[in-house]
């Protein structure tokens, strides 16, 4: 899915008055697709209201979102700011609907949902010795810890929302967020509640779960940075977070094999990036990268009949820009592991849950989805290894003006499964798909940005068996291939 697009900027001012200043933006973004011999042949089910599926073999469709906001300050003279935010989002998707075995967001689904609404206080403050920015804020707020490789999505986006691959939702509910943010620490507190509703999701949205818990980071700031509050700001950081679930629907429709439950649910991680080795030698302190994060997940008081959940998520990614070559390519090496068990029903259960993955702020292509064919579509996120290549390069070419960017890139996955048997698999290798993305990305300035991809995926024993499991048992049995593809197009505009 997609990664980060660059922050909103230049929003509109409407009122600027005695310290009042009220804004308006308006974020759109749209993305074509086509998905030829669609899983492997297994092609994708479009759920019909008269009942049964329309079959698609090879799939096609688009996105379309829009995102009015309105943002507000009013700096009071008696040391504090007050600040708010509201948005919403309206989305649809075209054609035959995302290309899932069984489709999401078939039939052209349209939706107008409120996405952020909230209310702050901001205080400076000095502790110990330094400066800091001490805010609260209550009520429905994106929030992402890091990169959001554990928390950074609090609403999903199918069903009769729509745009499921572009996922523009990300807010939670609250109650809501304290933030400190100094130099070099920061800190959160956070309640929060992810927004779950599967009338609208048609039975496909994730647990409502209300979590309570605390991230500390320690991080040094890139030139002119402020990363207390902008994460790509950081040139180096380690964030400490644990967080407790309250409360998550444990129901029957959220017995999944494939994810730890998550009622009572204690989560710990320790997350590090940057240029976490400050060695010169090889330009070490400057061009090598290193970011990883490790999740554990532990639970002595599951539902759904399991004894315990004892479950592990982690990656780590080491990279290196090799600044003094034409192009400035940049390769990076990631191993991803999404922790599962060998029994899919009872015992102590050792499959990772995701809870609120991002796909990555650091990267468009790349993300933590492991490829755009098979990890996005036909593979899970649990039980599951992925060895990741990626290479990119900046041409010094500029299309329109001035300091706009082409980044051209190369994305290569091999995925397996841990526990073939964990999955419900028999007698078949754990070897999902081998998967190649090559994209174009194009950068016109900090609101405008653009993107063409495509690749090609070929499949292991596991990734035909996926297939041949995810048809509805009620229809025949397509012939399995090898092989799968798609071809890709986005773009994001900011007003």
């Amino acid at each position: 899915m997609l990664g980060e697009i660059v922050p909103a900027q230049a929003e509109q001012t409407l009122i600027s008055i005695s310290g009042v200043t009220i804004q308006s933006g308006l974020d759109i973004g749209g993305a074509a697709f086509h998905l030829p011999h669609t899983n492997f042949g297994g092609g994708s089910y479009a759920p019909r209201a008269s009942g049964g599926y329309t079959r698609h073999a090879n799939t096609t469709y688009g996105e379309l979102y829009g995102k009015p906001m309105l943002k507000g300050e009013w700096k009071t003279g008696w040391g504090f700011d007050v600040i708010g935010n509201a948005s919403a989002i309206a989305a649809t998707t075209l054609g035959d609907g995302d290309a899932e075995q069984v489709s999401q967001t078939s039939g052209t689904p349209r939706s107008i949902y409120l996405e952020e609404a909230y209310a702050g206080v901001r205080v400076p403050v000095r502790l110990a010795g330094g400066h800091q920015v001490f805010t609260v804020q209550g009520g429905r707020q994106a929030f992402a810890v890091d990169d959001g490789f554990l928390i950074g999505k609090g609403t999903y986006s199918s069903g009769e929302r729509g745009a499921w691959w572009y996922a523009p939702r990300f807010a939670f509910s609250g109650p809501g967020v304290i933030k400190l943010e100094g130099d070099p620490i920061r800190a959160d507190v956070f309640m929060l509640e992810s927004n779950s509703d599967n009338d609208i999701d048609r039975g496909f949205d994730r647990p409502k779960t209300s979590f309570v818990g605390f991230d500390v980071t320690w991080f040094a700031n890139k030139a002119g940075g402020h990363g207390a509050s902008v994460y790509a700001d950081r040139a180096a950081y380690v964030t400490l977070t644990y967080f407790h679930v309250r409360d998550a629907d444990t129901s029957a429709h959220y017995d999944y094999s494939t994810r730890a439950d998550r009622n009572g649910m204690n989560v710990a991680a320790l997350s590090w990036g940057g240029t976490v080795l400050p060695v010169k030698a090889m330009g070490i302190s400057k061009n090598f990268t290193f970011y990883g994060n490790f999740v554990s997940e532990q639970n002595s008081h599951p539902g759904n009949g399991y004894k315990g959940v004892s479950a592990y998520g982690m990656y780590f990614e080491p990279g290196y820009t090799f600044s003094m070559l034409p192009w400035t390519p940049h390769v990076f090496y990631r191993y991803t592991r999404f922790g599962g068990g060998k029994n899919a029903k009872g015992g102590v259960k050792h499959n990772y849950d995701t809870f609120f993955l991002y796909d990555g702020k650091r990267y468009t292509y790349g993300g933590y989805w492991p490829g755009e064919i098979v990890g996005m579509y036909l593979a899970p996120l649990s039980d599951l290894e992925d060895h990741q290549i990626d290479l990119t390069v900046i041409p010094p070419v500029h299309l329109i003006r001035p300091g706009d960017q082409v980044k051209l890139g190369l994305h290569f996955y091999d995925l397996s499964l841990i526990h073939v048997s964990g999955m419900g698999l028999k007698n078949t290798g754990r070897h999902v798909s081998d998967e190649l993305d090559a994209s174009v990305e194009y950068t016109l300035d900090e609101n405008t940005s653009a993107a063409l991809a495509g690749g090609a995926a070929f499949a292991g024993p596991a990734g035909r068996a996926l297939s041949k499991a995810g048809v509805p048992g009620s229809q025949p049995m397509p012939k399995i291939g090898h092989h799968a593809g798609v071809v890709e197009a986005y773009f994001y505009k900011h007003f």
